[in-house]
């Protein structure tokens, strides 16, 4: 098999990498985002049912943040 077209150079390569790597992170982020909003949204259930007299505003806040990072799109990620 010949490669008929100019050879890349070692930039390009770099170039070639450095964008595999940055969808490599950006699938993993997306990952942990919506595991932390599936954590944060049965988090704000549990405060719900338990402390409801006290806390139900937070536990209604915590867990519609945990359903916002459930949704697609992008996000404000709070750690």
């Amino acid at each position: 098999m010949t490669n008929d077209g100019p050879k890349k150079s070692g930039w390009e390569k770099a170039d070639g990498v450095a964008q595999g790597v940055g969808k490599a992170i950006d699938g993993t982020a997306l990952v942990f985002m919506k595991i932390w909003g599936l954590v944060l949204l049965f988090i704000g259930i549990l405060i719900l049912v338990l402390v409801f007299d006290k806390g139900w505003w937070a536990g209604l806040l915590v867990s519609a943040y945990g359903v916002y990072l459930l949704f697609p799109g992008s996000k404000l990620v709070i750690w």
